[in-house]
């Protein structure tokens, strides 16, 4: 993770400077050897991922996966396609009519990272203009808590994936850690260590109390990549957000099946079995482990996790049975579903001897 000197920001409006100076190069530092990486496996679930249609959060995802493989070639051809489709109000990504908000955040990591390796202007301008849009135009609460889409006033546990962890790398750190905050005081629910849903801000009451795989997948890795991108001056912040991260992992630990994989409803199991939840806590604890702040326990059930992940791809390189596109409510493919396996296979390989030697052959 690059650090950078951050303009710490008080009040939404004002007159910031947008897109704050960036003071480190973002070169990638994953250390991965992409001869290596790209085994015929990871290159077979990476074709499949280019080749799928992309709203602009399925867009987003899958430039942070190319983010975290190191993979700068194909993160920059990704940033680029986000700002050809940025829309007026300065949204990234956008094909057409575009109801997500913080959806359009996904790829400014991406965006930002080009603009330190290749100068663009363009690059910069469309960074600017998504993070004015997310102060200055996004619809918030009465709190200064951004709703999650156009369609209503809501909350969804989505967005702490979805928009945090890139407002804070975009240079904007308090700003993410409030909207966590935010999120997690409406839909965390105590006694499950997971969160629901849908939170509605006018009927001040969670409106989807589906305690659902795919949603909570987004919150456990948005809290677990929001520690890495918060800067070192917010020490008492990061050490929040990992803590906030150990409960959800062990709330989600609370339900995985003797397969490795978890219910679509966590805890209905009259629900399908699905992949994408598991992939992402693999993915938290080898990151989570690797950085210091899990313990090496859970890597045996992080090798179990990915055993079993690899034994629902195709041989097309399909990640088969993560909630599936367009509409997320039966078993299938997605974008996003092959996004999180490579940047769990990336996570994989960053981990130390000493660690991999513990998880199962």
């Amino acid at each position: 993770m690059i650090r950078r000197d951050f303009l710490l920001k008080s009040g939404l409006l004002g007159s910031a400077v947008f897109l704050p100076s960036l003071s480190m190069s973002c070169k990638s530092n994953t250390g991965i050897d992409h001869d290596d990486f790209y085994t015929p496996i990871r290159r077979k679930v990476m074709m499949v991922m280019l080749s799928t249609q992309k709203q602009n959060w399925e867009h987003g995802i899958a430039c942070q996966a190319f983010v975290e493989t190191g993979d700068e070639t194909m993160m920059i051809l990704m940033a680029k396609e986000a700002v050809l489709r940025q829309g007026d109000d300065g949204r990234l990504a956008v094909i057409s009519v575009a109801a997500g908000i913080n959806d359009s955040a996904t790829p400014l990591e991406a965006v930002l990272r080009s603009y330190e390796i290749l100068g663009d202007p363009e690059l910069k301008k469309a960074s600017d203009r998504m993070i004015k849009y997310l102060f200055e135009k996004a619809p918030r609460t009465e709190k200064g808590y951004i709703h999650h889409s156009y369609h209503g006033p809501e909350l969804w546990a989505d967005t702490i994936f979805m928009g945090a962890p890139f407002i804070a790398f975009a240079g904007y750190p308090e700003e993410a850690v409030k909207q966590v905050r935010g999120i997690r005081e409406q839909l965390w629910i105590e006694e499950e260590s997971l969160f629901a849903y849908r939170y509605n801000a006018d009927l001040n009451e969670i409106t989807n109390p589906k305690l659902w795989g795919l949603a909570n997948a987004h919150a456990l890795n948005g809290m677990a990549m929001l520690t890495e991108r918060l800067p070192g001056n917010m020490a008492t912040e990061i050490e929040e957000m990992k803590d906030y991260t150990r409960k959800h992992l062990d709330g989600c630990l609370n339900y995985i099946r003797e397969d490795f994989l978890f219910h679509d409803t966590i805890n209905d199991p009259s629900t399908f079995v699905e992949t994408s939840l598991a992939m992402r806590v693999a993915h938290t604890i080898f990151k989570g482990v690797n950085a210091g702040w899990l313990d090496e326990h859970y890597l045996e059930t992080a090798g179990n996790i990915r055993k079993a992940v690899y034994e629902k791809i195709d041989d097309l390189g399909n990640v088969m049975g993560v909630p599936g596109s367009p509409d997320y409510s039966d078993p299938g493919r997605s974008t996003e579903g092959q996004a999180f396996f490579l940047m769990m296979e990336a996570a994989f390989e960053n981990l130390g001897e000493e660690h991999t030697r513990l998880i199962p052959a």
